[in-house]
């Protein structure tokens, strides 16, 4: 059964989805996401919140893990990257020396993880025009993006590396990239929308927002005003 997610924000999401250009995959119903998570410790053995998990607004996000680049721009030799690593309960973390991100960097304060797919039209603007823009702008003030390709060439189809290599060429991603092979960002979602785009804080790994379709100016204002 799909999930409604209601946004905690300044702006409705349904009047968002109005505004925005929205692809939808059909890659069908997702499963109830993670059974019996309630409680459990992150996998890695990272320290995360054991309450509260879940997948609508104002849950803890489940601590998933992907195959992807830190920085596509840089090296394209994939590693795991998982929420874990992201998770800043002080506010003034950093990076440590096992994580795939540089020792003694700062933990961000809030992450915006977009989901996306190759075929998508609107997502390949937002890729192009947008992130880019937002990441230069907004992770020096402790913004963390990250981008998951789901799908490859067709709706429905999951993304391989070879589809990530491709992807982050083309945009020149500096920000990390991962694929979901299993879909479980689709647990997530309302409907299944790309590009589709989620808020999560940092310090407690809680989703804030989610928003399906490419986000209006106003949504990244909005992810400024919590850095």
């Amino acid at each position: 059964m799909r999930r409604r997610m209601n946004a905690m924000w300044t702006f409705p999401v349904a009047a968002c989805l109005l505004l925005t250009a929205a692809c939808h995959s059909n890659n069908g119903e997702p499963a109830d996401p993670v059974p019996g998570s309630e409680g459990k410790k992150s996998v890695s053995g990272l320290a995360y919140p054991k309450e509260n998990i879940g997948t609508s607004v104002g849950n803890v996000i489940p601590d998933f893990a992907f195959p992807g680049f830190v920085d596509p721009a840089a090296s394209q030799a994939p590693v795991e990257i998982r929420f874990a690593h992201f998770y800043n309960p002080t506010g003034s973390g950093t990076f440590g020396p096992n994580d795939p991100f540089e020792d003694g960097t700062p933990l961000p304060k809030i992450i915006v993880v977009n989901v996306s797919g190759k075929w998508c039209a609107p997502c390949k603007q937002e890729a192009a025009q947008v992130l880019p823009v937002q990441w230069q702008a907004l992770h020096p003030k402790g913004l963390m993006l990250v981008t998951v390709l789901a799908d490859s060439d067709k709706p429905g189809v999951a993304a391989n590396i070879a589809d990530l290599v491709a992807w982050t060429s083309s945009f020149q991603s500096r920000y990390p990239s991962v694929i979901d092979p299993t879909y479980q960002m689709g647990a997530l979602f309302d409907q299944n929308q790309f590009p589709a785009n989620f808020v999560i804080d940092a310090k407690t790994m809680k989703i804030l927002v989610f928003l399906g379709g490419k986000p209006p100016d106003s949504f990244w204002d909005n992810v400024a005003g919590h850095l």
